[in-house]
């Protein structure tokens, strides 16, 4: 995994200045884009001097990482391992489903902005991000083939199968809204349940009639 590029070890969102500074940031980068805002700007939003803003952030870009980080970082290191542990390969992956997108509704600047802004990043920087999108889709690949052979799941490929999931799983972050018909929390087990049920093993037919799915 690419330490951060910005100071040569793992950057961190620590601190709770920092931590209001990023979400401020995602905010008006998410209103405005990432090229309408400016470092004087985002300091006279967050009432401080622009001089205390560089203290926190050396530039704009850097901000703008960390304000991908909390979407391609610090998500990706706290739910992997969500499936560890002694539950089924189901279960864990129903939990990591949930997990994923009701923090897509707890940041939703956030992702939007890491969704329409990566490269705006420096090559540098956009390879420490996408590093950690690598990391997140060879672990999802890997529980599913693991849960193959334990034979509850039934994905002949798990490579393209975590790619379908991530899609499906990546959707709400356009089209979500607070007060719709559906709470996060309602959207992620129903999303929970579909994608767990799709990866069903087959169900054995019966002689002579044709095989289904479980979920057909």
């Amino acid at each position: 995994m690419n330490a951060d590029p910005s100071d040569g070890h793992r950057p961190s969102r620590g601190g709770t200045r920092k931590a209001e500074l990023v979400a401020l940031a995602s905010r008006m980068f998410r209103e405005h884009g990432f090229h309408g805002v400016g470092m004087r700007a985002l300091a006279d939003a967050a009432g401080m001097q622009a001089a205390s803003l560089y203290h926190h952030f050396r530039s704009k870009e850097e901000l703008l990482l960390h304000t991908i980080y909390v979407v391609d970082r610090d998500m990706v290191v706290e739910q992997m391992p969500l499936l560890d542990g002694p539950e089924s390969h189901a279960e864990r992956l129903a939990r990591l489903v949930r997990a994923h997108i009701t923090h897509i509704g707890a940041n939703r600047d956030a992702w939007l902005v890491a969704g329409r802004e990566l490269r705006a990043l420096s090559p540098d920087r956009l390879e420490a991000v996408q590093s950690y999108r690598r990391d997140y889709q060879r672990r999802i690949a890997r529980h599913l083939a693991e849960g193959v052979e334990a034979g509850e799941f039934g994905c002949p490929d798990p490579r393209l199968a975590t790619l379908a999931i991530l899609d499906l799983i990546n959707g709400p972050n356009e089209w979500f809204d607070p007060a719709g018909r559906l709470s996060i929390e309602e959207i992620a087990d129903r999303y929970a349940e579909m994608v767990v049920r799709q990866l069903a093993p087959p169900v054995p037919a019966e002689r002579g009639e044709p095989t289904t799915r479980g979920n057909a």
